[in-house]
């Protein structure tokens, strides 16, 4: 399960940090950082804000239930947990920071390879997809440049108020998809606890934004997805 961030969602950022602490506290391990308007200084800002809120977590009660001693103002700390920090976008911070990925529009995926960029292999690589013409062209570009790519969002599948009036992909998305590549497929756009498990027949795992950014009980929300599916490791 992957949480797309979404701060414009909600009325402050203690909630937006909460949320986020929550999530992972719920045993999410891949957050997406989507704050696309925000310039590096920004969004490193908040990213460190991010990291600060979940170095106070609370280990021994919450999450190893063991005798084990931390200091919360390790940098090792947030490796605890084994979390990925994915940001959307921004390769500055991508660059500079200990974030563990980026997620980038397929676009914007193209004009780094033409201007000849070099990704880290050591970082998580994800990219959005919409069409299975664009998987097609990246299964070709994956066997002809050397790239990988560690996951995919294909979106949207279902209808969903972020992508308001336009119609959803569906499932056939996921299905074609999944005829032509072995890379990670991770659905996107409305899939609620009613529609997961159904999802997860064709494809390898799910991100959600609004729904848990939305939530007023985030362990709840969460536990009503895990109640209906097998999680995939």
């Amino acid at each position: 399960m992957y949480l797309i961030t979404n701060r414009k969602l909600l009325c402050n950022e203690e909630r937006y940090l909460e949320v986020i602490k929550e999530s992972i506290l719920s045993g999410i391990k891949n957050i997406i950082i989507r704050e696309k308007d925000l310039e590096y200084e920004e969004l490193n800002k908040l990213y460190m804000k991010i990291k600060t809120k979940i170095n106070c977590i609370d280990f021994q009660e919450k999450i190893l239930n063991k005798n084990l001693k931390i200091n919360i103002n390790q940098k090792e700390s947030i490796n605890k947990l084994k979390v990925n920090f994915i940001v959307n976008s921004n390769i500055e911070f991508f660059e500079k920071t200990d974030c563990q990925g980026i997620h980038l529009p397929f676009k914007v995926f193209l004009d780094l390879l033409e201007n000849n960029y070099s990704f880290n292999k050591d970082k998580i690589l994800g990219l959005s997809l919409h069409q299975i013409e664009e998987v097609e062209h990246l299964e070709n570009l994956m066997r002809n440049k050397n790239i990988r790519v560690d996951y995919i969002t294909l979106s949207h599948i279902y209808e969903t108020k972020c992508k308001e009036g336009l119609h959803p992909k569906g499932i056939e998305l996921l299905k074609e998809a999944k005829k032509i590549t072995d890379i990670k497929i991770v659905a996107l756009g409305g899939i609620l606890p009613s529609n997961v498990k159904e999802t997860l027949k064709y494809c390898d795992d799910f991100a959600i934004m609004s729904t848990i950014m939305k939530s007023k009980d985030i362990k709840k929300t969460i536990s009503d997805y895990n109640e209906k599916i097998e999680l995939p490791k």
